[in-house]
């Protein structure tokens, strides 16, 4: 009569739970590397929407002098949007010599965050200058 043994041995046992163990450190470090990367993805979109929110702001109610956004329309204490307005850049000298043409303006806007040096977000508008075309004509 042969004798069939229906038990594991213990290196078996060992063997599959060194597997198993291996295994759900995958998941995980897979679970932990997915949550950085949401976290991430979330500041990344918050960041893009205060930018969006001060662009918007400074190019239909913004003074091309002293630009800046209240409080109340960016209210968000560890951030800080900035905005520099210059000429363009790169245009043909045809361009700037037309009669009655409004002048081209660059409107650089940056957001910051409260105690870093480093730009988290930025966009560059080139926006023609009316302001100046209606200090011309009430300069008249």
């Amino acid at each position: 009569m042969r004798y069939f043994r229906n038990s594991f041995t213990l290196i078996e046992v060992v063997v599959a739970l060194a597997i198993l163990t291996l295994s759900l450190a995958g998941l995980l470090q897979l679970l932990s590397q997915s949550q950085l990367r949401i976290a991430h993805a979330e500041e990344k979109w918050m960041e893009t929407h205060m930018l969006i929110q001060a662009t918007e702001y400074l190019l239909l109610a913004g003074d091309p002098e002293e630009p800046s956004v209240p409080e109340e329309f960016f209210p968000y204490p560890k951030y800080v949007a900035e905005c520099t307005v210059d000429e363009a850049e790169g245009l043909p000298d045809d361009y700037k010599e037309i009669d009655g043409q409004l002048p081209l303006k660059k409107w650089e806007i940056k957001i910051f965050r409260v105690g870093e040096s480093n730009e988290r977000a930025k966009v560059i508008v080139d926006r023609f200058g009316y302001e100046d075309k209606e200090q011309e004509e009430n300069s008249r």
